[in-house]
């Protein structure tokens, strides 16, 4: 049977942009899968990249060109010039309630110079790069931060004629941008200005789960390049478990992979000197 390509998403192509996003995987290790999967007999392997991680060098970018033609290179010792290499390159979006909430997007003349290293450099047989529109970009990029006031500025760019602004072909860039001037904001507010660490969020009154303070922390670390391990192994009380502790306790432990939801009399024991409870997770301070 005919195989399709196999993907798999390494985001970062330098160790070091790697640990920043907390996805510590070694680059001999990237190529050692891509040994294994040509020599399994698919002919091409999809890679899924993102540009413009925060304290990202044009030196990281460079990564992803020389890590690709390494990827390709071994897949020619293996099958030849039918050996390809698929690369998506997209454009790295700050989200709420993530641990890069806080920094601020590339700007687009960041971004356009990364493209075009990008372009240059990723050509030739076997190779096949695709990138994100930089008004895309833009456009994700300040409904995904917005407050209460984007509303109006939604509406106006609707009544400007924006209608189905996800799809490229119908996206009216500077319609929108009309639409931000006559509210009196800024775009650059919500993409490419960096919070303050303390800065009250407009989506901060949103629970999902996950404590803001454990969010806090992997930002912290993630400019300290200190990674976390997989929390299957330990956990950081981030925050899931105590709130679906209801859901858990109906459900088979495997399932959730986490340290089994203890009895509330359990959990309320203080320690034999009389101190704090005994909590039933790692707590990082």
């Amino acid at each position: 049977t005919r195989r399709s390509g196999f993907t798999f998403a390494p985001e970062a192509a330098s160790e070091r942009m790697r640990d920043i996003i907390n996805k510590s995987v070694p680059t001999e290790q990237v190529l050692q899968t891509a040994r294994d999967v040509y020599s399994r007999g698919w002919r091409t392997i999809k890679f899924y990249f993102m540009i413009g991680h925060p304290d990202e060098t044009m030196e990281d970018v460079q990564a992803i060109i020389d890590l690709c033609k390494a990827v390709l290179a071994e897949g020619r010792k293996v099958l030849g010039g039918k050996a390809t290499l698929n690369v998506g390159v997209s454009t790295f979006i700050p989200k709420p309630h993530t641990p890069f909430q806080w920094v601020p997007q590339d700007t687009p003349e960041q971004v356009l110079e990364k493209q075009r290293m990008l372009k240059e450099q990723l050509r030739g047989q076997g190779l096949h790069l695709r990138w994100n529109h930089i008004e895309s970009s833009e456009f994700e990029g300040f409904l995904s931060r917005g407050d209460r006031r984007m509303s109006r500025v939604i509406f106006r760019a609707w009544e400007l004629g924006c209608k189905f602004d996800a799809w490229q072909d119908q996206h009216h860039h500077d319609l929108w941008l009309q639409a931000f001037e006559e509210m009196g904001l800024e775009p650059w507010f919500y993409t490419h200005r960096e919070r303050d660490i303390d800065e009250v969020f407009p989506w901060d009154h949103i629970d999902p789960a996950v404590h803001k303070k454990f969010l806090r922390e992997d930002y912290l670390m993630s400019i300290k390049r200190e990674t976390r391990v997989d929390c299957r192994d330990r956990c950081f009380a981030c925050g899931i478990l105590p709130k679906f502790k209801d859901v858990r306790s109906q459900t088979e432990p495997m399932q959730w992979e986490c340290p089994p939801v203890k009895p509330m009399s359990e959990r309320r024991k203080r320690n034999s000197d009389g101190g704090e409870r005994t909590p039933n997770v790692t707590i990082i301070n």
